[in-house]
């Protein structure tokens, strides 16, 4: 009951500050299995009920599987769903104003590396202009375009390469609860936490 309540103090609170445009939350290997995979669900409908617009997740798992497993298990979720590893993207949930990214094993340096194989190629090709590659290139062909606001890592201290050059200005935030135990509160807490912080930017 107690918790409950809480749990309603900080959504209340959180609605009164300004939302992350986009969270992303880093996972372990393994973190997906049994009630791990029940949590994403869960996730998904959290991030709904307080008006999030995109999140992003991160598994290092690159169990073959695991993308339909998943893909199965979130079919009715009320969300745009994209699944992506490093072979192919798969596209689930109902649809609605939130859209999810799930990375299984695709990491941020394969990332990057084929952005500039890509231009590279492009060059090569007589197609680019090597005076043209900027940060904007190199973003057009990243295939994550989203920047998150806030990263949060699950049940751990080190972050993984996971959108290594979206997140370079994200805001960090660790949480001992590992991902099958984690709460709505420690979620919104996390959220809490971004609101009160002054962004700098690299700055």
């Amino acid at each position: 009951m107690i918790s409950r309540l809480y749990e309603q103090l900080l959504e209340m609170r959180i609605s009164k500050g300004t939302l992350p445009g986009c969270i992303a939350i880093v996972l372990s290997s393994g973190d997906l299995f049994e009630e791990g995979l029940c949590r994403l669900k869960e996730m998904i409908e959290w991030s709904g009920s307080i008006g999030l617009s995109s999140l992003v997740l991160y598994i290092n798992d690159t169990e073959p599987a695991l993308c339909q497993k998943i893909a199965d298990s979130l079919h009715s979720s009320p969300a745009q769903i994209s699944l992506h590893t490093a072979d192919e993207d798969l596209l689930t949930g109902l649809g609605g104003s939130l859209k999810v990214a799930v990375s299984l094993g695709y990491g941020g340096k394969r990332e990057v590396t084929e952005a500039f194989r890509d231009l590279l190629r492009e060059v090569e090709e007589g197609r680019l202009d090597p005076e043209h590659i900027n940060e904007e290139a190199i973003e057009s062909r990243l295939r994550f375009s989203q920047k998150p606001d806030l990263v949060i890592r699950a049940g751990g201290k080190q972050l993984s390469d996971f959108m290594i050059w979206q997140a370079a200005y994200s805001e960090l935030y660790f949480t001992d609860v590992n991902w099958p135990r984690l709460r709505k509160i420690d979620f919104l807490r996390a959220i809490r936490d971004y609101q009160g912080r002054e962004r700098r930017f690299g700055r």
